[in-house]
């Protein structure tokens, strides 16, 4: 143990009202560091209104509000500017931003800047994001290119693009951290004869693909139903799942936003996962479900290869969008006709490579590192 702990302040504005995944990132970390005496935590956030951010309070976490909701606006400015004063007043070693942008010229005159960076898709796929959040992103991410001094990517993958993009950062100190994904609730394992997918509904994850390739694969003779989770983040989706929904025999379900133990009882009754995304920053759903032993089909991105390797089904969703659809659905009937059933221990490996207990010890490690 340390003679002084490392102190240690963590944006945590995403996991405020209703965890993202950048929130629930933030807070499986946060859980594994906790129980590190080498380390003094304290949480900055907007508001506190999550169970998660309220189970930190509880155990003894002291967090700083902000006081009111922040959005992607210029309400951003005035929630960074809080960020700089509570720096001054808690003077960490560390000052950790989880979220890469940062529309300021933030200082830690007590120690290093430190940020995690998720993706680039703002500037490699902006179609996906409206006319606005791109600008920003890019005015965002530059201020943070300049002012902070360590980098921690979420994947090898993440890490060349931003290099590609951002060619200074190569000089900065950097490392690899990957998502903690904390092992699911047992649940009994069933077959309820449908495909599922949990994840923001939208197009940049694909899911107009799957909506498509549904209806083809139900033209075509399928027989399995397809259940939908998340929010929904599209208003071209949102009305074509609603017109599917609304048909009796679509075989299409809409479960909305779901807690831990629903969204558990949903892979473990599930017969397929599936996870089309166009672009991911990690991919977190895909090794969810394989605590349940499903099988996994998802889209051929070199993020979901390295994190999962052989391990999965891909299907390649190239060409247009009647093309994406076509090949989706002859994977979504070519998977019920065979009826892939995964061998027990098939995905131990990957699990174990995410756990708490190893990228615990891991990101207690990297931190140590960075507070040098």
């Amino acid at each position: 143990m340390q003679n002084k702990p490392i102190k240690i302040l963590i944006d945590a504005r995403s996991l405020g009202k209703r965890p993202s995944g950048i929130g629930m990132y933030v807070y499986n970390i946060v859980q594994e560091l906790k129980r590190d005496p080498d380390f003094q935590i304290e949480l900055a956030t907007d508001i506190c209104e999550s169970s998660e951010m309220k189970a930190l309070r509880d155990s003894g976490i002291p967090i700083r509000i902000f006081g009111k909701e922040v959005t992607k606006s210029f309400s951003l400015f005035s929630y960074y500017r809080y960020l700089q004063k509570c720096i001054y007043d808690v003077k960490p070693d560390l000052f950790w931003e989880v979220n890469h942008l940062v529309p300021i010229n933030i200082k830690n005159p007590y120690g290093k800047l430190l940020t995690t960076v998720h993706d680039m898709f703002a500037i490699t796929q902006p179609q996906h994001y409206g006319r606005k959040y791109p600008v920003y992103f890019r005015y965002g991410m530059k201020k943070t290119v300049k002012n902070f001094d360590i980098f921690l990517y979420n994947s090898e993958e993440t890490r060349k693009e931003t290099e590609r993009l951002f060619p200074v950062v190569k000089n900065k100190k950097n490392y690899v951290g990957y998502f903690i994904i904390p092992e699911m609730p047992e649940e009994p394992v069933t077959d309820n004869r449908s495909f599922l997918y949990i994840g923001n509904l939208e197009t940049r994850k694909g899911t107009d693909i799957l909506l498509s390739a549904f209806e083809k694969y139900r033209e075509a003779g399928g027989a399995y139903e397809l259940r939908l989770a998340g929010n929904i983040r599209n208003s071209e989706i949102e009305k074509k799942l609603g017109q599917m929904t609304n048909h009796l025999n679509s075989g299409v379900s809409y479960l909305g936003y779901l807690n831990s133990e629903t969204k558990a009882k949903e892979y473990a009754s599930c017969s397929c996962f599936v996870f089309p995304s166009r672009s991911e920053g990690f991919g977190v759903p895909i090794v969810e479900a394989m605590y349940y032993e499903k099988p996994v089909l998802a889209s051929n991105l070199p993020i979901f290869h390295e994190i999962a390797g052989d391990s999965i089904q891909y299907v390649d969703l190239t060409g247009d969008a009647e093309n994406q659809g076509t090949q989706l659905s002859e994977a979504l009937l070519k998977e019920e006709k065979k009826r892939t059933e995964i061998p027990k221990g098939h995905y131990n490996k990957i699990m174990k490579r995410y756990s708490e207990y190893t990228l615990g010890l891991k990101y207690g490690e990297i931190l140590k590192e960075c507070a040098k």
